[in-house]
This record gives C-alpha cells, structure tokens and sequence, in this order.
C-alpha cells in the first residue's frame, strides 16, 4: 500500500515535471506568488520610509544652505573697515509669547560683552545687549513693543536728509514706525541709525521706507518701515565691540 503511494507521488511529481518543462511553466510561481502578498506592506512601509527620508534630507539640506548664506552675509561685513570688532554669536533660545521682543545668545560677559552693545546681521540692525549671564545674553530687539525702546534715524532722502524717532512696531505688516517732522520722505528711502545716543554706530541699516501716514491725532507724521533683517528667522548675529588701542 505504502508502495503504491510511493509510485503515485512519483508519478504526479514526473508529470508536473514534464508539464513544466512542456509548457515553460514556474512550478514555483505560487510560492512566489504568496510571498509577494505576504511581504507586499512590508515592502509600502520601506518604500515609504525611503520617499519620507529623502524629502527630510532635502529639507535639511535647505536649511544648511540658509545658514551657509547667512554666515557669508556676517563675514562679508566684517571685512568693513570700522572702529568696532565683530564677536560672531548663535541664537540659541527664543520666547514664543515673545518672539519679537528679545532673543538669547550664546556669548556673555566672559565673552567681554556689555550692556548696549549693538547686534547686527548680514542684512542690518538686530537689536542691542539688554541682560548678561556668564556665557549668554540677552538682545532687545528693534521688533520689540516696549515703548521705551527709542531709537535715533537717520532718513535718506534725495533733497536732505531727515532725522526722526523710530519708536513702536507693527506686528501684523513687519513694519517699524518711525516719527518723523518732515513729509517730503519718500518710499523706498533708506533709513540707518544716527550714532547719537553712544548705543549703535552710525550708518547701521535698519530698513527702507514703505510709505509716511498721519497719527490719529492728525499732527504726528509717521514713517513706516520695512526691516532689512528678517529677524523672525535669524540664526546668527554680530555684536558690536569698539576697538581699543591694543586693537589696533
């Protein structure tokens, strides 16, 4: 009986052979076949990972170019000619419910900085030193809505040039205000600061004029302005240290 079976398998094994070879037919395929269904969401997920891998790369590989861009911005102002050094820093901490008013640095007294020490970018004026720690501190930005923080401009216009107050922000167009007492400002006129005060240095760029409108009080004339630095998204800064003798 045992035998009989032996000679059946034999036998079905002998004609799938030749049917096989007959026909060109796998004799595989449904094992194959199985296991493409089997490993077909294994193989979604890799797939998946791949396409999720490479646009996270791309992602990171913007944002290294950004910062490549940024950090060519601070070495081509540095090589400027000037009475002050350029002490490069990182922003390492902002406030979410104050993302324009202040941002941390990693640089701090050890580092020889002081209080009102002017911060610039590549593009213009960041702000200035309002708090020190050893290894950190702390910028007041030109965002900032404190009304005390008052800055003296210089407005560059073609007839002459015109001095005014830049005090106050508007948060919802990115635009600084700057009081002014002379309407023959133009849009488009370049605004820098003034070196009065002993804070910042003259001819730092802060901005260029989008257009001049009148305070509520119908007297006020007052510049608004657009940044140069994009400070929402600023990673790198300089800050401002006049040189001494031994600089020099």
């Amino acid at each position: 009986m045992i035998r009989i079976r032996s000679l059946i398998i034999i036998l079905i094994l002998y004609l799938i052979g030749y049917f096989s070879i007959i026909y060109n037919i796998n004799i595989l395929y449904p094992y194959y076949y199985l296991k493409d269904m089997v490993l077909y969401p294994v193989r979604a997920l890799e797939s998946k990972e791949i396409t999720l891998s490479d646009t996270q790369n791309n992602t990171l590989l913007e944002a290294k170019n950004n910062d490549i861009e940024e950090l060519k911005k601070l070495l081509k102002i540095q090589n400027i000619t000037s009475d002050f050094n350029y002490l490069n820093a990182t922003v390492i901490e902002r406030n979410r419910e104050y993302w324009f008013n202040t941002m941390t640095i990693n640089k701090g007294s050890k580092d020889g900085l002081t209080i009102d020490m002017a911060v610039i970018n590549g593009d213009g004026l960041i702000g200035r030193i309002s708090a020190l720690r050893d290894y950190t501190a702390d910028i007041k930005l030109i965002t900032t809505n404190d009304v005390t923080n008052k800055i003296s401009v210089l407005i560059q216009n073609n007839e002459k040039n015109v001095y005014g107050i830049m005090s106050g922000y508007d948060i919802e167009n990115n635009l600084l205000k700057v009081i002014v007492q002379d309407n023959k400002i133009q849009p488009n006129d370049l605004v820098t600061t003034t070196g009065m005060g002993g804070i910042f240095p003259s001819g730092i760029l802060i901005g260029k004029v989008i257009d001049i409108i009148t305070e509520n009080d119908e007297v006020t004339k007052v510049a608004r302005v657009k940044p140069s630095a994009i400070i929402e998204g600023v990673k790198y800064v300089s800050v401002l240290q006049r040189k001494t003798i031994l600089d020099n």
